[in-house]
């Protein structure tokens, strides 16, 4: 039976430990002392030591463990150190294993996957801010024995903070793969941008004298104000392994309401499953209060128009103190408006969220002042470019491209682009397509924007478009159609004059298509039953090497 232990992250959390897999059957062996806790370990020919930069630290510092990793008296090089870190609840904020070198252990797990869903199980790589989502981990065990393991990750915003550290312990069987599953929140504060996921197995909690039984995993997502879901991104390489033997670090930020009091950082390296050496330091967090909050706001859309209702979120603000909160958002949307003021109170916070419109074209400064539970208060400003409205523009294509004489040609102006409208505060939806083919067949207006046409005698002809919105603006647009004077059996698709292999292709790239599939091409309709399918091929294969 699998069982899962998570700890919940309300506290700052701090670089990882770094742990090594051993197994000492029949060795002599010591006992090194890890944070009051006895680790058994051989003969020391490995020394680590470890080092914060600073002994305390106050809301948003940087945290930097480092230290030195010795063998024999010379700097150690192709070695792992764990670096695990208790927060004052004595939970593990993080847990990292940093990789000097290139170690050649055999692990006994392979992390084979780290992942992130929505709340539904839906896979994404972009989650917004002050959302739920789900982070995965997935273990192989491919040893022939079962394996007793302690899983810890943790997942960083775009500045290094922790956001949350989970753990699980189970025992994997052999040739067992199980995935692990946790809720993640991304708070309003968190930084957006690149972030990370980071994945480590150990024997057991590396403070207790876990070694690791893989090396860390890692992958990265993106934390985002207004976007969420599986997007577009190139593919990030891992973090490179650290490569200057006998030296070791790493680092993270704290969050704007770090817990205050004694944080322990424990460390173990690790050269071989009979080789390790282990040190532990401790670091303090000074209580917060009596810092002013920080302003922050994000909007959208970024290039608003004219009478455009723009959206703003002071989510991402910040109380910056342990248990403050914001009361106050007073917005100065910079038009001569009056202010927008949100009150609450600490129990029943105001909404961090705003509308507004703007009547005119011009750039703008935003002001927002927020104000905590202590009275103090901060502000911060952006501008704000109002474009003014826009007419619609008229587009349009053809199918065939090149057609011959009373050949069907579809003509299509879904790619005409709707205008704004400042007076309807909206886009203006095109209500009219007039089309004059120039050939003495008039104009015909359609309310749809496919229509189809045929020439009966060849020449170039000129093949205007006007588009009208439902405000009465319109837009024109013309094109020169080149119509052959040749006749063309229907079996002859490409009409290059024979019935041969090109015709069948045409239809193979269109085969199982019909009207609005993406391959869909009417000309492949030979019997037109809108549908491409084997009858059509039958029809072309009938007639195949004929001159038309």
């Amino acid at each position: 039976m699998l069982k899962c232990k998570t700890h919940k992250f309300f506290a700052i959390m701090i670089p990882v430990i770094l742990i090594i897999s051993f197994t000492t059957v029949g060795l002599p062996q010591h006992t090194l002392v890890l944070g009051g806790i006895g680790i058994s370990s051989p003969d020391p020919g490995l020394t680590i030591t470890t080092t914060t930069n600073q002994e305390s630290y106050l809301l948003r510092q940087k945290v930097e463990v480092n230290g030195t990793v010795t063998l024999d008296g010379s700097p150690a090089s192709d070695l792992i150190v764990a670096v695990q870190i208790d927060n004052p609840k004595d939970w593990p904020t993080i847990c990292r294993t940093i990789q000097i070198g290139n170690p050649t252990q055999n692990w006994s797990i392979n992390i084979t996957d780290l992942f992130l869903t929505d709340i539904t199980n839906n896979p994404t790589n972009t989650l917004k801010t002050n959302t739920e989502a789900k982070f995965g981990i997935t273990l192989y065990n491919w040893q022939s024995t079962a394996i007793a393991v302690f899983t810890a990750f943790t997942v960083f915003d775009a500045n290094m903070v922790p956001l949350v550290t989970k753990t699980w312990n189970g025992t994997l069987n052999p040739k067992q793969s199980v995935t692990i599953k946790y809720p993640i929140y991304i708070p309003a504060w968190a930084c957006s941008g690149k972030a990370l996921l980071v994945g480590n197995v150990y024997s057991k909690e590396p403070k207790t004298g876990g070694i690791a039984l893989s090396l860390e995993k890692t992958a990265y997502f993106c934390i985002s104000r207004t976007q969420q879901g599986q997007l577009e991104y190139p593919t990030l390489p891992p973090p490179p392994p650290q490569t200057t033997p006998g030296i070791y670090s790493t680092q993270i930020w704290l969050p704007p309401d770090p817990t205050e009091g004694n944080y322990l950082v424990y460390v173990l390296g690790q050269v071989s499953p009979i080789i390790m050496s282990s040190d532990s330091t401790t670091f303090n967090v000074k209580n917060s209060e009596g810092y002013p909050p920080q302003a922050s706001f994000a909007y959208w859309p970024v290039d608003p128009y004219e009478n455009m209702t723009v959206d703003f979120d002071a989510s991402s603000s910040t109380p910056e103190g342990f248990n403050d909160t914001i009361i106050r958002y007073e917005w100065d949307f910079g038009d001569g408006t009056p202010k927008l003021i949100k009150e609450g109170t600490y129990i029943d916070p105001p909404d961090p969220t705003a509308t507004h419109a703007y009547a005119e074209s011009n750039q703008y400064i935003i002001t927002l002042n927020v104000t905590d539970n202590e009275e103090l208060w901060s502000t911060t400003s952006k501008p704000i470019t109002v474009y003014p409205e826009f007419d619609p523009t008229a587009n349009f294509t053809w199918n065939p491209k090149t057609p011959i004489i009373n050949e069907t040609i579809t003509f299509d102006a879904s790619n005409s682009v709707e205008g704004w409208s400042k007076t309807k505060g909206a886009f203006s939806p095109i209500v009219s397509y007039a089309w004059n083919f120039s050939d003495g067949t008039g104009i015909a207006t359609v309310t749809q924007p496919q229509i189809n046409h045929n020439f009966t005698e060849p020449g170039n002809y000129t093949v205007t478009l006007t588009i009208t919105d439902d405000v009465d603006r319109s837009d024109s647009i013309s094109a020169i159609i080149q119509v052959l004077n040749v006749t063309i059996k229907d079996y002859d698709l490409n009409h290059d004059g024979v019935i041969d292999g090109s015709d069948l292709i045409l239809i193979a790239r269109a085969y199982g298509s019909y009207p609005g599939h993406p391959d869909w091409n009417p000309i492949a309709d030979i019997n037109g039953d809108e549908v491409v399918d084997g009858s059509d091929v039958i029809l072309v294969a009938r007639h195949f090497g004929e001159d038309p």
